[in-house]
């Protein structure tokens, strides 16, 4: 699928990717995050409600499933970045290569062989989810695809754009089948390994069919560099931080999201109809990003990710406010107006999902103009170094919050219908669920009042670039 390297000054405005190849690309990217989804929404359920994890083996789990994986996907990451350019790629080779383990791994993290328990059980879990966070690293080179793509910065911005839009649909997919199979198995364990099963298979066939049907059009130094020094320069860039301590901040709800399955099951009585709070919020993170799209023709994305974690606290303290008064007095109607509310948490998604992307990729090009080497995935592990830290303290706290002797919410374990959960237990689910996750929601946005890299700064920018890709493409002709 190679084709020759397009003349970027030359012709920069050029729209270069047809629709079959958008839409191949764009259905690679659903059933992708269809699979890290169904990990994201139901594993913790899986590992508390079915395999009966208590809150210290949850919280190790946590732990080592955050930082050992870190830790190797730092030379997977120098391994990306110091691959040199073939003619089908820098990406697309590595997504073929790992869809079928990514597919296998899926299964395994929702099976266990009958019979372990204890630290046996422990070591399987986690060197599953170890295996599956270091693949995961390739798997997400997914969305470096859609950067370069084309050398069109509409183009690019368009496709990074409706990429986040399918990735927000995708990645409730998994809650739609859960919910069709708890129609026909009350079994959690059988909802969740038949969902893993389907999701892993359809996800190697959409992966690899979409990766041959998609090209790499951005012309590259040819030039090997040392990927540590890659590092150095992610960090000398004065953009770069903006990012990382908005997604130190961000990372902390993680709190909030391991807290999404188990008040579903509060609220409605099992994990299987989670669907009911994932899918508004997934519709309404599709909607807010094509907000999104249609406010960046009047606003920069600065001034909008800003106003979006102002929003956030609001529309997250409507929603604790009815899901108070639901829990204290019951009633279908404010059980309703609580899930309208999870739409419109979810259109605050739109930007908190969207935006940074395109911040990335505005960064990616200051780098490269700066530097001359493209650090597509230093950069995001530069910044993951950062989220780690911060999302493994969120995930490791996070048990220990939710259920044990010492918690706060006072979760308990293996109850069949989860609305017979205390008052006080489904009180604080919700807060950390809502409230919470609206306050770091706010204050992922304070960085960005130091952020510069928007309108003509960034235009200019690009275009400086493509004058620099000239060279790499006149030389490459040579």
């Amino acid at each position: 699928m190679s084709e020759k390297v397009v003349t970027p000054l030359q012709e920069q405005d050029k729209k270069y990717v047809k629709n079959g190849e958008f839409i191949w690309y764009l259905v690679a990217v659903f059933f992708y995050t269809n699979m890290t989804g169904m990990v994201g929404q139901f594993r913790n359920a899986y590992l508390v409600d079915v395999l009966l994890l208590n809150e210290k083996q949850a919280a190790l789990f946590n732990t080592l499933a955050a930082v050992i994986p870190f830790i190797l996907n730092f030379f997977i990451v120098m391994y990306i970045d110091g691959r040199s350019v073939g003619k089908r790629g820098k990406f697309r080779p590595l997504l073929m290569l790992g869809a079928v383990p990514l597919g296998i791994l899926l299964f395994l993290s929702f099976w266990a062989p009958k019979g372990l328990t204890g630290s046996l059980l422990m070591i399987y879990v986690v060197t599953v989810a170890v295996l599956w966070g270091c693949m995961c690293t390739v798997g997400n080179t997914i969305n470096n695809i859609a950067v370069v793509m084309t050398p069109n910065l509409k183009e690019r911005d368009t496709i990074i754009s409706f990429r986040g839009i399918v990735s927000a649909v995708g990645n409730s997919a998994a809650l739609v089948i859960v919910l069709v199979l708890s129609w026909i198995w009350d079994d959690k364990s059988m909802q969740y390994i038949v969902c893993a099963a389907l999701s892993g298979v359809i996800g190697i066939l959409t992966m690899l069919f979409g990766m041959k049907c998609t090209k790499e059009r951005i012309a590259y130094d040819s030039k090997r560099v040392n990927p540590l020094i890659g590092f150095g320069d992610v960090l000398k860039n004065k953009y770069a931080w903006t990012i990382i301590a908005s997604e130190f901040l961000k990372s902390f709800r993680n709190i909030a999201t391991y807290m999404g399955a188990f008040l579903a099951t509060a609220l409605l009585g099992s994990t299987s109809k989670f669907l009911l709070f994932g899918l508004p919020t997934g519709i309404g993170t599709a909607v807010g990003m094509l907000i999104i799209n249609f406010l960046l023709k009047k606003f920069n994305s600065k001034q909008l990710y800003i106003a979006s974690g102002i929003y956030s606290v609001i529309a997250n303290c409507g929603a604790f406010a009815v899901g108070y008064m639901y829990f204290k007095s019951g009633g279908a109607a404010l059980q309703i107006l609580f899930i309208v509310f999870l739409f419109l948490i979810g259109l605050q998604f739109g930007a908190s999902n969207l935006l940074p992307e395109m911040f990335k990729a505005d960064v990616l090009e200051d780098i490269e103009l700066k530097t001359g080497k493209r650090l597509d995935a230093s950069l995001p592990f530069v910044i993951g170094i950062f989220t780690m830290v911060s999302g493994t303290i969120a995930s490791a706290l996070a048990p220990l919050i939710l259920y044990g002797d010492n918690s706060i919410c006072g979760y308990v374990q293996g109850i069949e219908d989860g609305t017979m959960q205390s008052l006080k237990t489904k009180v604080w689910m919700l807060f950390f669920y809502t409230v919470f996750h609206g306050i770091m929601m706010f204050l992922a946005g304070v960085p960005f009042f130091f952020y510069k890299l928007t309108g003509k700064t960034k235009e200019e920018i690009h275009k400086q670039l493509l004058a620099k890709r000239e060279s790499y493409h006149t030389a490459k002709e040579k």
